[in-house]
């Protein structure tokens, strides 16, 4: 799942950028605001894919504004942002150098923009990915205990009858019920992707894929998981993305 933050003052621009980002990549999760203190704040609380800025937050400051300017160079001083795209958008274009040379930003777009142009541009940031190779954990709380498991480890992740059931390499586990979406949220890693309703898989342990029958066969186990023929369509569009389908 790609989630996006968008910087921007005038909410009309906000909405039409909300608007071109759903456009590409529906189920992404957007954040949107006017103030740089916010948007460092929610930065800081999860993990951005996708930054869209303005260099001018505060239009009517006096002596003039760059605080989204700033506040694109000091997102790259943050070591998980070192290299996520940044798209700035301005009319100040004597910017433009500026912001490729200090903050390498993906693509500087003039304003007022074709929102065509903003969305091919989008389209080609937002697929763009870094690898972490540092080991990330997820907290559960089973039993009253809290469970630290490795992402990696997670093979799925099933809800029945309003229990939620974590199968991991080693074992599995039950922890109170919440929405497969919301779960997705806080595993936050492209990894992870619903296969059917009731039912979040580890892309990266998939062994093989019956597209004809809906079956995933997973690494490790022997279980056969379904894929949802609502959701088939969708699901096979995401492997063939992460190159797991031919």
């Amino acid at each position: 799942m790609k989630e996006v933050l968008i910087v921007e003052e005038k909410e009309e621009t906000r909405n039409e950028l909300v608007k071109l980002v759903k456009e590409v990549k529906p189920d992404a999760v957007v954040y949107e605001t006017s103030d740089e203190n916010e948007a460092y704040v929610i930065a800081i609380k999860r993990t951005i894919d996708l930054f869209i800025t303005d260099i001018v937050l505060h239009s009517g400051k006096p002596g003039g504004d760059n605080s989204g300017a700033d506040f694109a160079i000091n997102i790259r001083t943050i070591e998980k942002y070192s290299f996520v795209p940044i798209i700035i958008l301005s009319s100040l274009y004597d910017y433009k150098m500026r912001m490729f040379s200090i903050v390498h930003c993906y693509q500087f777009i003039e304003k007022p923009f074709d929102s065509e142009n903003v969305k091919t541009v989008i389209e080609s940031a937002i697929r763009y990915t870094t690898k972490d190779n540092r080991k990330k954990y997820v907290y559960f709380r089973s039993n009253g205990l809290l469970e630290a498991v490795l992402l990696d480890d997670i093979l799925y992740i099933e809800s029945r009858n309003h229990q939620m059931t974590v199968y991991t390499i080693n074992d599995s586990f039950m922890i109170p019920y919440k929405t497969c979406n919301k779960m997705l949220m806080e595993l936050d890693s492209d990894d992870f992707t619903l296969c059917n309703r009731r039912t979040i898989i580890n892309i990266e342990r998939i062994k093989s894929v019956d597209k004809v029958n809906r079956y995933i066969y997973m690494k490790d186990i022997d279980t056969v998981l379904e894929i949802g023929p609502v959701m088939k369509k969708q699901f096979l569009e995401e492997l063939r993305k992460r190159g797991k389908i031919l």
